[in-house]
């Protein structure tokens, strides 16, 4: 069913699944939003991207998905880049200060944004927004920012897990990082948004932002987070555990390092960062219910299929199958033998199949270097026997 005045879907089970899916908490609650996409309005949903990097990995992808799926029911999407509090160096999940980054820095960071994330945000008739904090957080007086400071406490600053950690670790917390939750606030109330969609690392800084609209605005902003992406024990699947999937990667590499996965995170990745529908998900849960590798395979398939097309996920599947499941690795690899307790990153140097650490960093970080066939991504961890490939023609048969 749809409103004519802003051709907006309404449809029940499309919003339950926007509601439901991947979905870890939603702000005041789940029936107020319930109301606002059911009041056929057109809502302004936004989400902020932090441009301190040029990597899109999987573990982004969650909310972008979450995000088309506004899109679909027809509401306005923006896609904020953190241009100006990206210089300031946002503190979310860091146990010290990060290091601000120029303004040239964000804007080089955030010109490749479009082009990695076209095909989940291409909605015909209905195209994201892309804009920048700049716009308004660099027009801002001293008295602004003291005005904007003035409704919130230290202490509520202080409740923020993060700072709390820091503190007890008796590392420093810088007054500027105060700041920044007050700057993704205002992105709000600049934007006069509705909703805004993040991980739940981001929660208090969007809590934030709901805070300055019922202050200054007199709205009732809606927040929605999606739980991050980690194993069993708790650990992260994302650049800053140097296990990142980046969704750019060549088909061949994509595929391989979906299948270094843990078991455990294979239907949370279907569910939040693919667009298979839930009637498919759970047939494909039937269908591998003995099969975890199957499982894994099928995710990894999906994922190439969409960054790429079927025929880079087919031939990127036979690869795979071909020389790491039948195990067609070259019989005269030169050996050589492992020393007590050496890393990967001495290893790839000693063999020569690397020129430098920092050359050596660059082919891990980049998913060249392979075990096996499973992805390294640590140089510090300790190296253990198999057979070592780095790129598509070099191997050491590891002892």
């Amino acid at each position: 069913m749809f409103s004519k005045k802003y051709n907006i879907n309404t449809d029940g089970a499309k919003i339950d699944e926007l509601l439901t899916r991947g979905v870890d908490s939603v702000y005041p609650d789940v029936e107020w939003l319930r109301g606002e996409l059911k009041s056929g309005r057109r809502l302004r949903v936004y989400t902020g991207w932090d441009p301190t990097t040029t990597d899109v990995h999987i573990g982004h992808t969650a909310w972008m998905w979450k995000l088309r799926q506004f899109q679909e029911l027809g509401h306005e999407v923006i896609v904020l880049m953190g241009t100006f509090t990206a210089t300031l160096g946002d503190p979310s999940g860091k146990a010290d200060m990060r290091k601000p980054m120029t303004l040239q820095d964000t804007r080089r960071n955030a010109k490749g944004f479009e082009d990695k994330t076209r095909v989940i945000f291409d909605v015909p008739g209905n195209p994201i927004t892309i804009k920048s904090n700049h716009e308004w957080l660099a027009k801002m007086s001293f008295a602004d920012v003291t005005s904007l400071a003035a409704h919130f406490t230290v202490q509520q600053m202080l409740e923020r897990d993060m700072f709390k950690k820091r503190m007890e670790d008796g590392h420093p917390i810088g007054v500027h990082e105060f700041m920044y939750p007050l700057m993704q606030g205002y992105d709000s109330v600049a934007m006069d948004v509705d909703v805004e969609v993040g991980g739940t690392d981001q929660t208090f800084n969007m809590l934030a932002g709901r805070t300055l609209m019922k202050k200054v605005k007199n709205k009732n902003k809606g927040v929605l987070t999606l739980p991050m992406i980690a194993d069993a024990s708790g650990r992260k699947i994302g650049k800053s555990e140097g296990n990142a999937i980046n969704v750019d990667a060549a088909p061949e590499d994509l595929f391989g390092k979906v299948m270094t996965l843990p078991d455990e995170v294979t239907w949370q990745c279907f569910e939040m960062c693919t667009q298979a529908s839930l009637g498919e998900i759970a047939a494909w849960k039937r269908q591998y219910a003995d099969d975890p590798r199957g499982a894994k395979m099928k995710l990894a398939h999906e994922l190439v299929r969409t960054y790429y097309d079927e025929s880079a996920a087919k031939a990127a599947q036979e690869h795979f199958e071909s020389v790491f499941s039948r195990k067609e690795m070259p019989m005269d690899a030169e050996v050589f033998k492992l020393k007590h307790g050496v890393t990967w990153t001495d290893v790839l140097i000693e063999s020569k199949m690397c020129s430098s650490k920092n050359d050596a960093r660059r082919q891990m970080a980049q998913g060249a270097v392979k075990l096996d066939g499973r992805v390294i991504m640590n140089g510090d961890e300790t190296a253990r026997p198999g057979m070592l490939q780095k790129g598509k023609r070099y191997f050491r048969n590891l002892k």
